[in-house]
């Protein structure tokens, strides 16, 4: 299973589009926030399933955090806003919440900035900003094993 992550896409939908033309195989798409509008257009463009939540600057009823299952592993989406991961770079309340929640993998954004890594056994991917750092993620399950990665767009 392969899952493309943006987050932070503020209206910049055309670079979205360009990953998913150029990445073979995507099974899904995660947008952690800011601007949910783009994943819902998204989501009306492509034949894919689309999962996200709201940001900071979202106006919409879209959830604040959402969980669900890819592959067999359990993923964690949210903006990352009310955890402050702006602030705490242990990710500290961002890894309990995933924690509590018998996650395998926390996709959060907000910074701007990415962060692919491993702590606690939970991986952590931030795909930084498809608009502003021209990045996104991609997360990788097979045979039970999850795999993430920060790409360049």
């Amino acid at each position: 299973m392969r899952i493309l992550a943006f987050s932070d896409s503020h209206q910049d939908i055309n670079s979205c589009i360009s990953v998913i033309n150029r990445i073979i195989g995507v099974d899904m798409i995660v947008h952690a926030g800011d601007h949910a509008s783009d994943a819902q257009r998204l989501a009306g463009l492509f034949d894919i399933p689309v999962n996200f939540v709201s940001g900071n600057c979202d106006f919409t009823d879209a959830p604040k955090e959402l969980v669900f299952t890819a592959g067999g592993k359990k993923v964690f989406l949210t903006h990352g806003h009310l955890y402050n991961v702006k602030n705490d770079l242990e990710y500290s309340s961002l890894l309990r919440r995933a924690k509590e929640l018998g996650c395998d993998c926390a996709v959060f954004g907000h910074t701007h900035q990415s962060l692919c890594d491993i702590k606690d056994g939970i991986t952590l991917l931030n795909p930084g900003s498809i608009r502003y750092g021209r990045t996104f993620g991609v997360i990788e399950i097979e045979e039970g094993r999850l795999r993430a990665a920060v790409c360049d767009a």
